[in-house]
């Protein structure tokens, strides 16, 4: 399958997602009870060990690939014999300057810098969320839920756009992972079951992985439209940001 009926699939599934979770809001009745303790703490604690694991990749994205196949070496050699280096997960080219940015005398991946300081912030919000006694009132958690949807489809659309400003693919990576706390404290809120939580973490583990697919076929279609004459991401598939 290509990189675009790949992306093309995580789209749907992930309108199909969102189309369930909306359905969802409207039609799930308030909840009889409230939340005991343990139940209020699974959640977060898996959208936290969550957080964890994505500011380890967004510091080393491909950390995990030797673990769970050989095309690493595959990539690494490849790399090496174009002489290409890479700088901020991307290619030293021009083509991608504005995918990275200097900050703190270190070139970083302008989408994984955004990505960090998202789930930085959403670990300091979910555990002020477990510890502060707070009833979100019903209309505010719905009316955070949509405002998390529309920040999904704006970031996608950032992703792809042609041109591009690094501080803004920081913002929009850090609001994207926001955008996850809300909405899965929103439906914690609306159903008064830990089980939807649950199911709220992975859709918007889709919902990420989507964000990735996008940006892996907005970084080959840059590279197939680029005069020089490496190639690599037409040729090979990465963990590109």
């Amino acid at each position: 399958m290509n990189q675009t009926k790949i992306v093309l699939s995580y789209l749907v599934l992930s309108a199909v997602g969102a189309a369930l979770l909306v359905v969802f809001v409207f039609m799930t009745p308030a909840p009889t009870r409230t939340m005991v303790v343990l139940e209020k703490i699974v959640v977060p604690g898996v959208f936290i060990v969550c957080c964890v694991f994505g500011i380890s990749f967004s510091l080393r994205p491909n950390w995990v690939r030797p673990f769970i196949s050989k095309k690493d070496n595959t990539v690494k050699n490849y790399t090496d014999a174009l002489q290409r280096s890479f700088q901020g997960h991307h290619p030293d080219c021009k083509t991608f300057e504005k995918h990275r940015m200097k900050f703190q005398n270190k070139t970083w991946c302008a989408g994984c810098l955004g990505l960090l300081i998202g789930c930085l912030l959403s670990i300091i919000l979910m555990i002020l969320y477990v510890v502060v006694p707070f009833q979100q009132p019903p209309t505010i958690s719905r009316l955070l839920l949509f405002l998390g949807l529309l920040v999904i489809v704006l970031v996608y659309l950032e992703i792809i756009r042609e041109s591009r400003h690094s501080i803004i693919h920081v913002l929009s990576n850090a609001i994207l992972v926001l955008s996850f706390f809300f909405i899965t404290t929103s439906i914690v809120e609306l159903s008064g079951k830990s089980v939807y939580g649950f199911f709220m973490i992975l859709l918007c583990i889709l919902w990420l992985d989507t964000r990735i697919q996008l940006s892996r076929w907005h970084h080959r279609r840059l590279c197939s439209s680029c005069l020089q004459s490496c190639k690599i991401y037409v040729a090979t598939i990465i963990f590109g940001r």
